[in-house]
């Protein structure tokens, strides 16, 4: 059995797909297929059924799947030690963030890449249940996202910073000069508001359900950015965001919700009792500084 097997056979199964996961191994889709009926062969049962519409693991596959990971990310640590003991920073680096975070990350990460040139970045950009996700899973090195509501036991949070959900508009809205907004005066007012998943969206549900509130959604989505930009270029849409997520937008108003226990925290995570390589120390480290001197 050859660890070039087992990511073959892992990449499939993820996909679900010998032609998705070929192309995401930068190998043909007969490379594929012959490696992993080698797999097969060697272990003595099939790992996926296949037809001519789909591809499922099989209870053999299923059960593989998560010794497949171990053995992998378990290789790549031990490569990753032993680089580390010659203190040479150098391998990939895997991140995950959320866009509350992208504004303070860029001078951390520019820093991080002049220094250690040998080492490649890959950022994961979405959103704080799906990085939380991919942490878990190992697929990235630590997470920089929002505290979510159920926390897990193999996940270890630093809280970086506090944030507020806010009502957010242009300056010349007729809502601007608020100090203070709640969920009803909202009513009439076209809303831009998180898509399901998000975690401002899982607080502001929550809020909406202890509140008599009929917002007027009109646009629902799971990019930050996008909706920056769509509230920036109307005088009449109303965005229900963090106040960070526009502290960098002199042309916008952020009001806080008044609500109960308004309040959501930028953290960062990582894997409980995990080896963290040296590079991934260096990065979190760095972000750290970058916020001591913001605050």
């Amino acid at each position: 059995m050859e660890l070039r097997q087992l990511k073959y056979f892992v990449t499939t199964a993820e996909t679900l797909s010998f032609s998705d996961a070929a192309r995401k191994l930068f190998i043909s889709q007969s490379t594929l297929s012959q490696q992993i009926r080698q797999l097969e062969s060697e272990l003595g049962t099939e790992l996926f059924k296949r037809d001519s519409h789909n591809v499922a693991l099989t209870e053999a596959g299923d059960r593989l799947l998560p010794l497949a990971r171990t053995a992998i990310y378990d290789a790549d640590i031990c490569k990753t030690q032993m680089l580390d003991l010659q203190e040479e920073v150098s391998g990939t680096l895997n991140v995950g963030l959320i866009y509350s975070f992208s504004h303070f990350f860029v001078e951390p990460m520019r820093r991080f890449l002049l220094q250690y040139r040998n080492v490649k970045l890959n950022i994961y950009y979405t959103n704080s249940r799906k990085l939380l996700d991919l942490l878990r899973r190992r697929k990235i090195d630590f997470a920089l996202a929002f505290r979510t509501g159920n926390g897990f036991d193999d996940v270890e949070s630093q809280v970086l910073f506090k944030d507020t959900l806010c009502a957010v508009v242009r300056k010349d809205h007729v809502l601007a000069d608020k100090k203070k907004i709640t969920l009803e005066e909202l009513q009439g007012y076209g809303i831009v508001m998180p898509a399901c998943g998000m975690q401002s969206r899982l607080m502001l549900d929550e809020y909406l359900s202890l509140s008599n509130a009929n917002l007027k959604v009109r646009i629902e989505l799971n990019d930050a950015n996008l909706m920056v930009n769509l509230i920036s270029n109307s005088a009449l849409l109303v965005g229900l965001l963090t106040a960070d997520t526009v502290s960098h937008h002199p042309d916008l108003r952020a009001i806080p919700l008044d609500v109960p226990d308004n309040a959501i925290y930028g953290c960062l995570h990582v894997l409980k009792d995990a080896y963290v390589k040296r590079s991934a120390r260096i990065l979190m480290d760095m972000i750290e500084e970058k916020l001591a001197k913001t605050e």
